[in-house]
């Protein structure tokens, strides 16, 4: 045998070898979520795309527990149970739209208030509905409109609610190289990207990474030191204070974003003869203090009037329930007994006439 034969003969044998060692990595490491083992994020409920202004989207079929909740997704790619094109003859639909709160960051579903909402409307109204969960986790107003836009029509729903979070306004992340998503927009990764195809290409880099961290890495800084007075982290107060610094004076491109966003969802819910309400949410520290900082909710029911939204501040229904007991599990993420007054007071909100006032 020349050397060539011998040299090509160990080259078949080696790609196969490779071959053989990719598609075994491969199956074990989505068999046992080993990236999500990883690290404390959800990595495999999102999927990136091509689309400018939706960078990534739940990925459908996706059955999983994440942040110690189980979360599955429907062949729609939203939180919740399997759900037709079209609703079934006298079934209300409505879809949400939303971040992580309406997503129900670290919740049962049950727990969360789209699945609330349903069961109030149909035990105050004696009718069925049905309340789509498409809120997802990082989503600003733009990627909301974008998913309206994309697919959230389609489902034909007679209302959509829209939960407003006052970071809305901000930068959206993408989908990183590590797999989870980044506000490092710059490193976006493309639907073709290994990083969103392979979960053993992802292992072997999340190995890698936390290896060499480990070994070569800072230690990480000590937590700040805590408020006694208030229960929210440190750092969280801190972005929450820039937030409304934002609000009082807008210096960039990200306010007229927001604004023409909302704009957009007017016109698209109007055009199909959909109402649309949008539930502005408070942060945490708006509530059970004197003299809280509302420019964020002024600055937005403004907007409001300015495009003829139908808008609801659930400030004052946070604040009427502030002495009950503990309402947030972090500055902007309302705990179960929070999302029950959301629930409640959308409620309200959707079964009167839209004109009857914001």
């Amino acid at each position: 045998m020349t050397f060539g034969r011998r040299l090509g003969r160990v080259l078949v044998v080696g790609l196969l070898g490779l071959l053989v060692f990719a598609t075994l990595g491969e199956i074990v490491a989505r068999g046992l979520d080993l990236v999500d083992r990883l690290n404390a994020f959800p990595r495999g409920l999102f999927v990136a795309t091509d689309d400018e202004k939706l960078p990534y989207l739940l990925r459908p079929g996706m059955d999983v527990f994440a942040r110690g909740v189980h979360v599955a997704t429907n062949e729609h790619g939203m939180r919740g149970p399997p759900v037709s094109e079209k609703p079934p003859p006298g079934v209300h639909r409505v879809l949400v739209l939303g971040d992580s709160v309406a997503f129900g960051f670290r919740l049962e579903l049950e727990d969360a208030f789209p699945r609330l909402l349903e069961r109030e409307l149909d035990r105050r109204t004696g009718e069925r509905f049905e309340v789509l969960n498409a809120g997802v986790e990082g989503y600003n107003s733009e990627n909301e409109l974008a998913l309206l836009e994309r697919s959230g029509l389609a489902l034909a729903p007679e209302t959509v609610v829209v939960a407003f979070n006052l970071n809305d306004f901000d930068y959206g992340p993408v989908m990183g190289p590590m797999g989870v998503l980044t506000l490092e927009r710059d490193k976006r990764v493309s639907s073709w990207s290994l990083s969103n195809l392979s979960e053993f290409y992802l292992l072997l880099k999340w190995l890698t990474a936390l290896g060499w961290q480990r070994a070569f890495g800072p230690a990480p800084p000590p937590p700040p030191p805590g408020d006694p007075s208030s229960p929210f982290d440190p750092f969280d107060r801190y972005i929450s204070k820039l937030r409304k610094q934002y609000y009082a004076k807008p210096n960039d491109g990200r306010w007229p974003t927001m604004v023409e966003s909302l704009r957009g969802m007017a016109e698209v819910t109007r055009a199909k003869g959909v109402r649309l309400l949008v539930a502005i949410l408070p942060d945490g520290d708006q509530i059970g203090v004197p003299d809280p900082d509302l420019t964020p909710q002024q600055k937005l029911l403004a907007v409001c009037q300015d495009l003829g939204l139908e808008c609801l501040d659930l400030r004052p229904t946070f604040a009427a329930a502030a002495g009950q007991g503990p309402l947030f599990m972090d500055i902007m993420h309302p705990n179960a007994a929070g999302h029950r007054l959301v629930a409640d007071a959308l409620a309200t909100a959707l079964l009167r006439r839209p004109q009857e006032g914001t």
